[in-house]
């Protein structure tokens, strides 16, 4: 058996294994990164089974995790606040709406009422408008029957004035219309008539001194017919 050399093992202190690299004649070890301390171990590289060096992504997850925590609690808070803030908004829109509602609905109610009270004063007013209207029909209505009667009055009063003589002097076909005439009422006195051919009175055509009676005389044109106390004749034919 060969004699085996006892090997000098590496310290674990990288400190305490640099004079014998230095008396070597090599170059002094870089000092190792620093760590975190949650960083898990990784396997030597080589050999059967062994690994490389984990991504970086998984050597930080404490980091990671608190980054999504805070992401989800900023997105959790900031849609809180945004539905908050538009509920609030939709709120007090719902309320402004339903108050602007209501004060329409109001006016209008009070428009309709004064439509209303405004129609009836209307339809009062129309009322008395037919009312007095009719009262001023029926009151023409009277005055025409007034007028009627007047008119027929007056026309019966000028025929009756043609067909009637007076006391006086007429001229047959220009103050009185020819034809018979009697007296209209019985004679009481002396009642005196006379019929000429003439204005001066000289020819005598008929004349009478009656006493009583309803005498009666027949008059043309051209005639001139006197008449003293017997009344009016009245025109019979």
């Amino acid at each position: 058996m060969s004699a085996q050399v006892p090997t000098e093992m590496p310290s674990d202190n990288p400190v305490d294994d640099a004079p014998a690299a230095l008396s070597a004649g090599e170059p002094a070890p870089a000092d190792p990164p620093d760590m975190p301390d949650d960083e898990p171990p990784t396997a030597a590289p080589g050999g059967d089974g062994e690994r490389g060096p984990l991504p970086r992504l998984l050597r930080r997850p404490r980091f990671w995790m608190a980054s999504v925590l805070t992401v989800a609690l900023v997105s959790g808070w900031s849609l809180t606040f945004y539905y908050h803030h538009t509920s609030e908004t939709h709120r007090q829109a719902g309320e402004k709406s339903r108050a602007a509602a209501a004060d329409l609905g109001k006016r209008l109610e009070t428009v309709s009422q004064e439509r209303d009270t405004y129609k009836a004063r209307a339809d009062q007013m129309q009322t008395r408008e037919d009312a007095v209207k009719q009262r001023e029909d029926r009151a023409q209505a009277r005055e025409d029957a007034v007028k009627q009667r007047e008119d027929a009055a007056t026309q019966a009063e000028k025929v009756q004035a043609q067909n009637t003589i007076r006391e006086g002097t007429w001229a047959v076909g220009v103050d009185i219309q020819p034809g018979t005439y009697r007296v209209k009422e019985a004679v009481s006195g002396q009642c005196y008539w006379k019929i000429n051919s003439d204005a001066n009175g000289r020819n005598i055509v008929a004349n009478d001194l009656v006493s009583g009676g309803r005498p009666t005389v027949s008059l043309s044109n051209g005639q001139y017919f006197t008449t003293q106390d017997c009344g009016d004749w009245i025109k019979v034919s």
